[in-house]
């Protein structure tokens, strides 16, 4: 259930507009010559990475799944009541995704020097998760109040 009140209405939107702005920066490297992808990279704290075609294949296609999430997530903050299944399913999977990248980073040994782009990743995902989670949650809770009173 949506939220029905103003500020959970603008608290999703807000998640599901952090949410579209993270996931759609992706499309830069789907469209990227592979040069410029891999100076991104670099300068994200990769090292330098040559030419290989099964690379750039696998870029391209995750930079596309991400950026779909990204317009997936605009149109749902421009109509949620359109999308409202996919709303229920943003939150878990920026949590999802948020625990699967901290858990990478501890495994890894990443540290902000060399890798200082891992922190901003695993924020946004948190922070998109519970924006876009905690007005459901609230809203199905609201409903639920309701329901039992009735």
């Amino acid at each position: 259930m949506l939220p029905t009140t103003r500020i959970g209405l603008n608290t999703l939107q807000l998640g599901l507009l952090v949410s579209a702005c993270g996931w759609g920066i992706s499309f830069y490297f789907t469209f990227a010559s592979w040069d410029a992808a891999a100076a991104q990279l670099y300068d994200m704290g990769a090292d330098p990475i040559p030419y290989d075609p099964l690379l750039d294949y696998w870029l391209r296609m995750a930079s596309a799944v991400f950026g779909c999430i990204g317009i997936g997530s605009a149109l749902a903050c421009a109509r949620p009541q359109a999308f409202v299944s996919f709303i229920r399913l943003l939150g878990p999977f920026h949590f999802l995704i948020g625990t699967t990248l901290a858990v990478a980073a501890y495994r890894n040994h990443l540290n902000p020097t060399s890798h200082p782009t891992f922190i901003p990743d695993i924020t946004f995902c948190f922070l998109a998760g519970v924006l876009i989670q905690a007005p459901l949650l609230r809203g199905w809770m609201e409903n639920r109040a309701t329901q039992n009173h009735s």
